[in-house]
């Protein structure tokens, strides 16, 4: 039975029905020139994508999109031209065969040979004319970032195409059950690299065509505990770099708590990101993050303590409960500011091992007003 969908506008309703597309390729088309439609959510990443490359010649064919989220992750997009299972299996393939293609080059043969060929070529959009490279593309991407987070956005990217550890989406009209399965099989096996099927729908009605797109499947959501990949770092190696023994002892009790509480820690190439996750979006908003001795990220350093206002501005629901967080931390004695757009306060080797006790009541506090919000 096809979706429907009602659409109210300056007190006007249309009801528009899901109705099949033209074709296969109209839908490519429709998502190649709109690549907001991919429900960036949805696949664990924050805010919209940035294209890189659309039709891009890689070793093994030309990729249909490939797209750069703002935590420096890699999305290859391919789409599924035709109904059948052999269809879907070709379209798979492919986007194994550019993930190989991609897997261990260098950011710097990377921007080379693949964003600026893009920039270069009749595929790239408006907004992105006059771009040279990939950090110029970055910079019109809407997610205004300074350079230093650039710096970091461009070193995890380093990073992901060492390991591989690439997010590749399929998308089509419709997918069958064992697609589904074929998805969940590699899911659960592939050690790095993640899958998603995506569906995109038309609908019609009342003189309007709209169209809109869903993941349908996806790897099992990772949450509590310590997750580690290859060229990351993990807790073992994060606590033997810190050289006071009470700043470490007191990490180690932060890190305990937050586990304890059941939020997701979120290991990079460097330190962390604790995360809890809200019912406003599938993606986790970030209330804390571990840095070494001597790095920095956006401006956050040691143990800093807080929350960016544009991720919570995407989770109303807890926007009162995580004001209520940020008073709680700004009262703990001894925090800095930051230097930051991100609201925090930042904990070093001479503060931690007093603090730690209050940062772990204060994120108790979050954790259990938003459990009370789902």
């Amino acid at each position: 039975m096809p979706r429907r969908f009602l659409v109210v506008r300056a007190g006007e309703h249309f009801d528009l029905v899901e109705s099949p597309a033209p074709s296969e390729h109209h839908l490519q088309e429709v998502m190649k020139m709109n690549p907001q439609l991919i429900p960036s959510d949805d696949l664990g990443l924050d805010g919209d994508l940035l294209v890189i490359g659309r039709e891009t010649s890689l070793a093994s064919g030309s990729i249909d999109l490939l797209c750069l989220a703002s935590s420096g992750d890699v999305v290859l997009v391919e789409f599924k031209t035709g109904p059948q299972n052999p269809d879907f299996r070709h379209a798979l393939a492919q986007l194994i065969d550019y993930g190989s293609d991609l897997w261990q080059m260098s950011l710097d043969d990377f921007d080379r040979g693949v964003v600026q060929r893009f920039l270069r070529g009749g595929h790239a959009p408006e907004h992105l004319a006059g771009c040279h490279d990939l950090r110029d593309a970055i910079g019109r991407a809407g997610w205004a970032l300074d350079p230093e987070a650039t710096d970091a956005l461009l070193e995890r990217l380093a990073d992901v195409l060492q390991s591989g550890d690439f997010h590749f989406v399929v998308a089509a009209q419709r997918f069958t059950e064992t697609m589904r399965d074929s998805l969940e099989y590699l899911n659960s096996t592939m050690r790095v690299g993640r899958f998603f099927l995506v569906e995109i729908v038309q609908l019609s009605g009342a003189e309007l065509t709209a169209h809109a797109a869903q993941v349908v499947a996806s790897p099992p959501r990772r949450t509590t505990a310590t997750r580690a990949s290859q060229g990351k770092t993990d807790e073992v190696a994060f606590l033997s770099s810190l050289e006071d023994s009470a700043y470490r002892d007191a990490f180690r009790d932060f890190l305990a708590g937050c586990s304890a509480l059941g939020l997701a820690l979120e290991w990079g190439s460097k330190g962390l990101s604790i995360r809890i996750q809200t019912p406003d979006r599938n993606l986790p908003l970030s209330i804390a993050w571990g840095l070494p001795d001597g790095v920095s990220w956006q401006g956050l350093k040691y143990l800093a303590v807080g929350i960016d206002r544009t991720s919570l501005a995407r989770t109303p629901s807890v926007a009162a409960a995580a004001e209520r967080y940020l008073a709680a931390i700004e009262a703990i004695p001894l925090g800095r500011v930051p230097n930051s757009a991100i609201s925090a306060r930042l904990f070093d080797a001479s503060a931690a091992p007093a603090a730690v006790p209050a940062i772990i009541d204060a994120i108790t506090a979050l954790v259990e007003e938003v459990n009370e919000t789902e």
